[in-house]
């Protein structure tokens, strides 16, 4: 499936896939306008909506009410190279989500496509086109 990302303004670029499109950009201190996310907290925010649309899946599956669901995650930078190091996702269970499906639905967590993707890396490749 094809991305496509055009710079609009300095550090600001719109990705577009299908028919959304996205702003990415870079803080103020980073030299952007912070009119949208940088591509490491769109990196993070991937991986956070991953794990709460199969924690979702699981409980609409269940039957088990979403309401007050939510997923926040944080994350640490490392050097050499520098790199996302570490990423903690905490999901924050709905009141009456049972006891009993805890361990169901970290399973199906860490089974979300993004995660697996880290897990097991796409090959890359890079290419340059003249316009």
């Amino acid at each position: 499936m094809p991305v496509e990302v055009i710079q609009e303004e300095k550090y600001r670029f719109a990705a577009t896939v299908r028919q959304h499109k996205v702003i990415i950009d870079q803080s103020i201190r980073g030299g952007g306008t912070d009119e949208g996310m940088d591509p490491v907290e769109l990196f993070v925010t991937a991986m956070a909506s991953c794990v709460a649309y199969y924690a979702v899946h699981y409980m609409t599956r269940h039957e088990i009410a979403t309401e007050g669901f939510r997923v926040t995650a944080d994350w640490k930078m490392q050097d050499k190279p520098y790199r996302v190091g570490s990423v903690a996702i905490q999901i924050h269970l709905p009141p009456e989500f049972p006891q009993t499906s805890h361990k169901q639905l970290l399973a199906v967590c860490r089974g979300c496509t993004i995660h697996h993707t880290l897990s097991h890396p796409p090959s890359v490749e890079y290419s340059l086109q003249e316009s």
